[in-house]
């Protein structure tokens, strides 16, 4: 029973090494772009991305992105929150790690605490793949988001 117990967990962690190699949806992210906000404002943002990154998993390394907004106030919560600014910038990120067919559940509402051996951040699961999980987090202050961390989840998310 251990054996089995250690060569799942050997199986997991090579799995996920697999997933967090191979290559973003055709690397199709952006360096600079923007994302709008819910008053309909353009937020710039600069993109760096780490390839053996621990900063999702306890145990292995991944590709991880970093949006930076170059106005630290610019998806600032308005009337209604940061929800649709955190939509916003989930359906962008989503867009780099399946295909567009993918249908991402981006609302905040929807979004999963976790992912297998995730330490931190939230999990997007695709409803057409389930396999297929995004992990977020955001860096908020002063009531606005200024950081953006993402990667791939190792399979789909979990409640």
């Amino acid at each position: 029973m251990i054996k089995n117990i250690i060569y799942f967990k050997i199986f997991i962690t090579l799995a996920l090494a697999v997933l967090s190699y191979s290559s973003f949806a055709g690397d199709s992210f952006l360096e600079k772009g923007f994302i709008l906000n819910d008053r309909g404002t353009r937020c710039w943002y600069t993109q760096k991305i780490e390839l053996d990154s621990k900063y999702f998993y306890t145990t292995v390394t991944g590709k991880m992105g970093t949006m930076i907004f170059d106005d630290p106030r610019c998806m600032s919560e308005a009337d209604v929150g940061l929800d649709i600014n955190k939509k916003m910038i989930n359906n962008v990120i989503t867009g780099w790690y399946s295909h567009s067919d993918a249908a991402f559940q981006t609302s905040v509402q929807d979004l999963f605490p976790s992912s297998m051996l995730q330490k931190q951040g939230l999990c997007i699961q695709s409803k057409k793949y389930p396999i297929i999980g995004v992990l977020v987090d955001y860096e908020i202050k002063n009531n606005s988001i200024i950081r953006v961390r993402h990667g791939r989840a190792g399979g789909g998310c979990i409640k």
